[in-house]
């Protein structure tokens, strides 16, 4: 069977505090390395429909500075699968950050307006977005202003405060059956840290319209955050958790935003409590980061486009 190489364009939207720097690299360094040890374990697995092994190939972008894929690196109907040393783009994928969707800056207003072209002309590449990424796909494509005008969703600040740490998810059955690694996570684990939530406007909830515009999807809830991940078949995923996290990023990054926003010794220690739920000394993180990542690559193939034969379409190559 054919290779199934896959191009991903990072696009960083923050930069790590320095001790994760020093330790792991760039958020799309991190992202890299779990998505190559994901098609790795998928390339060794039995009960995975695929068209044949999974190759990944993840470039940067400093979204932050105004870099972004140029257009004509995406893939479309005219698109050569082997011009270049990788080919074209076939993924979009956009970090966490520190920042927040509705800040009124030039790099976010730009990145917004990306995430929009692409959703609307370049139907072949999927888009993925982690936190931050979720949050500003979703005030890109399901807020009133962007590609979805009668979406009535949008991000602001929690009125419940920030959710650390790990924290039971339930996960929505009709997107956990199109992915058979997260079928196993019940309820679903990965590390949170987030202060902003994707959430109907106040308008849409006094008149009762909360539903989410079809085809887009709610993938999941917690007991703080409603909407823990969007869905759109064949073209948008996005987790408000971090599959890329363990306890050692989660814990580094929530002790430096605790120290520039001064927090109470009481609240980090309480945060560094339910960060630390999935640690295991010694061990790798007792969590779902793993299926996350091979669900997130899924995805990118077209797994979720599974016909009656076993065979994902439309098969990359």
């Amino acid at each position: 069977m054919a290779q199934q190489k896959i191009h991903v364009a990072a696009l960083d939207a923050d930069i790590p505090c320095l001790s994760v720097y020093k330790e792991r690299g760039l958020y799309s360094s991190q992202f890299r390395t779990l998505l190559q040890n994901a098609a790795q374990r998928l390339n060794e697995a039995t009960d995975q429909p695929q068209n044949g092994p999974i190759s990944v190939h993840v470039t940067a972008f400093d979204a932050v500075g105004g870099s972004l894929p140029p257009l004509e690196t995406l893939r479309n109907h005219q698109s050569n699968p082997h011009a270049g040393p990788v080919g074209p783009i076939d993924a979009v994928l956009i970090t966490g950050s520190g920042f927040s969707a509705y800040e009124d800056l030039p790099w976010i207003h730009q990145l917004k307006y990306f995430i929009q072209t692409v959703y609307t002309h370049y139907p072949d590449v999927k888009i993925f977005g982690s936190c931050f990424g979720h949050q500003i796909i979703a005030q890109a494509l399901l807020s009133s202003k962007g590609v979805t005008p009668e979406s009535t969703y949008h991000v602001e600040h929690s009125p419940t405060g920030y959710e650390m740490g790990i924290q039971p998810i339930i996960l929505n059955p009709a997107f956990t059956a199109l992915f058979p690694p997260l079928a196993r996570a019940n309820p679903f684990r990965i590390q949170l840290i987030h202060g902003d939530v994707v959430v109907p406007t106040p308008a849409a909830l006094a008149a009762g319209e909360i539903s989410l515009p079809a085809p887009w999807m709610n993938i999941g809830s917690s007991a703080q955050c409603a909407i823990q991940g969007l869905y759109n078949p064949g073209r948008v995923l996005a987790y408000q958790g971090h599959f890329e996290f363990d306890t050692f990023v989660n814990s580094e990054l929530m002790v430096e935003f605790g120290r520039r926003a001064n927090w109470p010794a009481g609240d980090v220690a309480s945060y560094m409590e339910q960060i630390n739920r999935s640690f295991v000394p010694g061990k790798e993180d007792d969590d779902d980061a793993k299926a996350a990542a091979e669900a997130v690559l899924l995805f990118f193939v077209g797994s979720d486009r599974v016909v009656s034969n076993g065979l994902m379409t439309p098969p990359l190559v």
